[in-house]
């Protein structure tokens, strides 16, 4: 049985581990990255509801009912937390990660419906502009902020760990708020709300422009987070790199330099295992197995990360990378899915040895799709 095949079949089962049934505070079926999660929270049930949906369109109803639990607790002024119990709001998490928007499209795109948006786009437009306002960098208007580590879900992140709460404009963050836009052009194109379309495409051209200004390093040929306390860029190559290359941000030519000088280097980024989160020539480096009180983000491979940088590699013409990329990857979850039964959140980089929460379920299951989607090119999350 070869790869995509074997990983498919395993990983079938696994998709119903992370379905609930509504309860409580949550009056839609919802979807909980399954181990030690019951939980809906933000950016995960949104990879995973588009794992789902991309795979068959008609699951992309989780996705919808991922984006109606959250409609039904923003708050007025937009603000709506991102983790959501049975029981009640949880703490943990601030605001929403900008996926709002986005997952609202793509539900309605999968599903081929629209209308439903109808009655909830006021309540869209204020949780994506709280994002845009409330957590801005005061100087430049502009560049969003994250509110600290854990907001951002890449909990332990050095480029934004021990810098002031609010202060760092995240490279990963102002891609994500920027496709929040575009997903909010386009929700309005297919409602024939042409006022709101145009307002939204030039608020995601002018974001895009800042991000290029203000978070690309020239001379190091990088994406970096803004320490926006000093203005100085935060030079730590890592996971927030990737993340503007995936949206294809930077024009060809700086991001193939970009991607052949970080990304494809085993010094850097490229492991044996797949790309790491954390440069490896970085002082802060290491492999440690470790969920609380952060997972780690400063080295073990993720395959939601490998998933962002197969497609950034993609975006730039590296297929034969991608497709390697993509099979290592496979090939370190397929031997934890035999050995132990399950997955887990990442991975060590240079051992390929599972480490922190086995038995995890959640954005990992995009892995099935990696080797057919480095071959067809297709990307499921491209705003078109």
């Amino acid at each position: 049985m070869n790869q995509e095949v074997e990983i498919k079949k395993l990983l079938l089962p696994k998709k119903a581990e992370v379905k609930r049934k509504a309860a409580g505070y949550l009056k839609h079926d919802y979807l909980v990255p399954a181990g030690p999660y019951q939980e809906q929270w933000d950016w995960d049930a949104f990879f995973v509801g588009m794992s789902l949906a991309s795979d068959i369109p008609s699951e992309a109803i989780f996705l919808k009912n991922w984006a109606l639990n959250y409609f039904e607790h923003t708050r007025s002024n937009g603000f709506v937390p991102g983790l959501l119990t049975p029981d009640g709001i949880d703490r943990r998490l601030k605001h929403i990660k900008p996926f709002l928007a986005q997952g609202s499209y793509f539900a309605s795109r999968f599903l081929n419906d629209y209308n439903w948006l109808k009655p909830n786009l006021p309540k869209l437009k204020k949780v994506v502009e709280y994002r845009a306002t409330k957590c801005v960098d005061k100087k430049g208007k502009v560049l969003a902020c994250w509110q600290n580590g854990m907001e951002s879900g890449a909990d332990n992140n050095v480029a934004i760990l021990d810098f002031r709460d609010g202060s760092v404009a995240g490279v990963d963050l102002n891609t994500f708020l920027y496709r929040e836009y575009l997903a909010l052009a386009k929700i309005a194109g297919h409602l024939k709300l042409a006022r709101s379309q145009k307002e939204y495409q030039a608020k995601a051209q002018k974001l895009k422009a800042a991000i290029l200004n203000k978070l690309w390093d020239k001379k190091d040929s990088v994406f970096y987070n803004l320490d926006t306390q000093t203005g100085k860029l935060i030079k730590r190559v890592g996971y927030s790199s990737i993340i503007p290359l995936w949206e294809g941000l930077a024009p060809q030519k700086e991001g193939r330099k970009s991607i052949e000088k970080y990304l494809l280097n085993p010094k850097k980024l490229w492991s044996r295992h797949g790309v790491r989160s954390l440069s490896a020539d970085d002082s802060e480096y290491n492999n440690t197995n470790i969920i609380k009180p952060f997972s780690n983000w400063q080295g073990p491979v993720w395959p939601l990360v490998n998933y962002f940088a197969m497609h950034a590699l993609l975006n730039y013409g590296f297929k034969k990378e991608a497709n390697q990329l993509a099979a290592k990857v496979t090939r370190i979850v397929l031997a934890d899915l035999k050995k132990t039964g399950g997955m887990h959140e990442n991975y060590h980089a240079e051992t390929g040895k599972p480490l922190a929460a086995p038995n995890f379920v959640s954005w990992n299951l995009l892995v099935a799709q990696m080797n057919d989607q480095a071959k067809s090119g297709f990307n499921p999350f491209k705003i078109n």
